[in-house]
């Protein structure tokens, strides 16, 4: 739609403007649900790394705050 309404010059820069902000938006919104979960997978690939065997990890929120615990 821009294309049509802006000059050409304009639209050059305007694109990567409009695709940056779009794009940060995006990590931002969707980064945020995400990040809990993506914390614990995180932690229990640490934990199995170096024990070498599987573990079950219960994860609560707190507060925003991933809590991680591992049994083994």
């Amino acid at each position: 739609m821009g294309a049509y309404t802006v000059p050409v010059e304009t639209m050059v820069w305007l694109g990567s403007v409009v695709m940056v902000v779009a794009m940060g938006a995006g990590f931002v919104v969707g980064g945020t649900p995400a990040a809990g979960p993506m914390q614990a997978m995180v932690a229990e690939e640490a934990v199995r790394g170096r024990s070498g065997e599987r573990s079950e990890v219960a994860v609560g929120d707190t507060a925003g705050t991933a809590v991680v615990a591992l049994a083994r």
